[in-house]
């Protein structure tokens, strides 16, 4: 099987603000987010997202009366003593499904593209979930189709406007599988990445001396965020353990600790977690529940 006998969906419905860093940057954001290098889309990194996960799991498990040295069997262990193995859980990078955007006819609307779906699709087939989704979504440069919500007329999104068109596709799978999203648009490939070029959220930190209590010079920076009710998914597969010990859990028992006992409805994801940036709505999704058609 491909990476592993056991296969999971992921959905991350963003609550707070995601800063998944990609360091400093010589523009006018000190702090920017991670990016695809070709369409410049934000992403959440693989080791960032297994990070999270290992971590989420750890504290859960040892919460709930489970062994968190289970941790290093599942996760993996590396250059230290008693022995070296890889993990049992294999994820992609996490990418972008939905983008919140300002709108005339909601405080917000989600937008998503062909390109992205196009994306879904291929990735879902290998969870063979592939039915779930058109194989072909066709929207003009000024246009859109309206996925879910009651939307008509001329939009406004950002300082953009887009025009409905005449012959509307349909997914259920979205409105199906991320009820949080109340008004879903697919607009094109070249509106999407305008908007998710332009309209992150970008915050302004500063230092404070303790002993005057005023900013400290040059301590000003500009930080990058995915917006608060952004929509990620990564895929997960889970594979029997590598280690030679005699407790040892196959493929099923690791995706059950993970979804079921670790990672079960929400995590944090990115940095400044104290600030209660990067909190996540958590929906895993099996081959076996997935809800929804291509129409």
């Amino acid at each position: 099987m491909l990476w592993g006998d056991e296969k999971r969906l992921c959905l991350l419905y963003a609550l707070t603000p995601i800063h998944a860093g990609a360091g400093q940057a010589l523009k006018a954001v000190d702090l920017p987010i991670q990016r695809e290098r070709h369409t410049a889309w934000p992403m959440v990194q693989a080791s960032g997202v297994k990070g999270t996960l290992r971590d989420w799991c750890e504290k859960a498990w040892e919460n709930n009366g489970i062994d968190k040295d289970l941790v290093k069997y599942i996760f993996g262990r590396a250059g230290e003593e008693g022995g070296s193995w890889a993990g049992a859980v294999t994820v992609t990078d996490a990418r972008l499904l939905l983008f919140p955007v300002r709108s005339n006819v909601a405080p917000f609307v989600h937008v998503t593209c062909p390109a992205v779906l196009k994306r879904l699709r291929e990735e879902l087939s290998l969870l063979g979930l592939q039915d779930k989704l058109s194989e072909n979504y066709s929207v003009g440069e000024e246009e859109y189709i309206v996925l879910k919500g009651g939307i008509s007329g001329e939009i406004v999104l950002e300082d953009m406007v887009v025009k409905p068109k005449q012959t509307q596709e349909k997914t259920n799978w979205l409105p199906n599988n991320i009820p949080e999203a109340e008004k879903i648009l697919l607009v094109s490939d070249e509106v999407f990445g305008y908007l998710v070029r332009t309209a992150t959220e970008v915050q302004a930190h500063i230092a404070i001396k303790d002993d005057t209590g005023t900013a400290e010079d040059g301590s000003l920076r500009y930080q990058e965020y995915l917006p608060a009710d952004t929509v990620l998914y990564f895929l997960a597969f889970f594979s029997d353990e590598r280690s030679k010990r005699d407790q040892f859990k196959s493929a099923q028992e690791i995706a059950q600790l993970v979804t079921e006992h670790g990672v079960t409805t929400h995590l944090q994801i990115g940095g400044d977690f104290t600030l209660g940036k990067g909190i996540c709505k958590v929906k895993w999704i099996a081959p076996k529940d997935s809800q929804g058609g291509a129409k």
